[in-house]
């Protein structure tokens, strides 16, 4: 398993580049509640986000070796997040991730997640296909994030099994908040488009990414645009490939 007890000693730099409508959800100002689905067709951006004080990591991919791992491709192993250090916000204790995975020679991938305190939290394997593509990995429901903290995480490509300095990696940080009951009411009165323009105008990026995925194929212009937003758009009509499954 990879080690992330350094990485995640950098939690408490992370802290101040959030913005403080992150702390608590309050009700955000648009009223999406009125509005059609046309409307809102090409609306949904996400605001942006600032990376002020955040370990300088970059949004691409990795490798614990100095040779080329695993991987051929022009667009390398990327965790779809909004900013270029991979922070993102969930509102749920259980949120879906969501990377671009090249084609790759890898079997299996690996995901782990770890508290603040540099703890696993989750930890599990996956097999993957040998085709380029956008995976989600969704935490189970006997994961919970802690609400207020930073989690580290981890998604891997296990080049060799036998030799883990050779993975293709991306690390990043996950932070659970609480809505707030204004926020709650809004989201259960709204559609799940209408909750992904509130998820996003309140800067919650998992929910929002999670929620316009599962639309993907009835609004694929909101999905291109939440990308460009955030400068992913070269994703954007990249296929979902399968995964992931856990192996244990």
């Amino acid at each position: 398993m990879m080690n992330l007890l350094k990485f995640s000693g950098v939690l408490g730099m992370v802290a101040g580049i959030v913005s403080p409508a992150l702390v608590t959800f309050a009700a955000v100002p648009a009223q999406v509640g009125g509005q059609s689905s046309q409307e809102m067709l090409i609306s949904l951006k996400f605001p942006k986000t600032s990376d002020r004080g955040a370990p300088r990591r970059t949004a691409g991919g990795g490798s614990r070796g100095d040779d080329s791992a695993c991987t051929d491709s022009k667009m390398p192993l990327t965790a779809l997040m909004p900013s270029r250090n991979n922070v993102g916000t969930t509102a749920v204790g259980n949120p879906s991730f969501f990377f671009f995975v090249p084609k790759t020679t890898a079997k299996q991938a690996e995901f782990v997640l770890v508290n603040d305190k540099g703890e696993d939290v989750y930890v599990n394997t996956f097999a993957i296909a040998d085709t380029a593509g956008v995976v989600q990995v969704s935490l189970p429901e006997t994961t919970a994030l802690e609400v207020g903290k930073y989690h580290t995480w981890q998604f891997a490509l296990i080049c060799n099994d036998q030799d883990r300095k050779n993975d293709e990696f991306v690390q990043g940080f996950i932070r659970r908040s609480e809505l707030s009951a204004d926020m709650k009411r809004k989201l259960e009165q709204a559609t799940p488009l209408e909750q992904a323009k509130l998820y996003a105008n309140a800067r919650v990026w998992n929910e929002t990414v999670t929620i316009l995925a599962q639309l993907r194929d009835s609004q694929p212009a909101e999905w291109e645009q939440l990308l460009k937003s955030v400068g992913l758009q070269k994703f954007a009509s990249e296929p979902f490939a399968p995964c992931c499954t856990a192996k244990n």
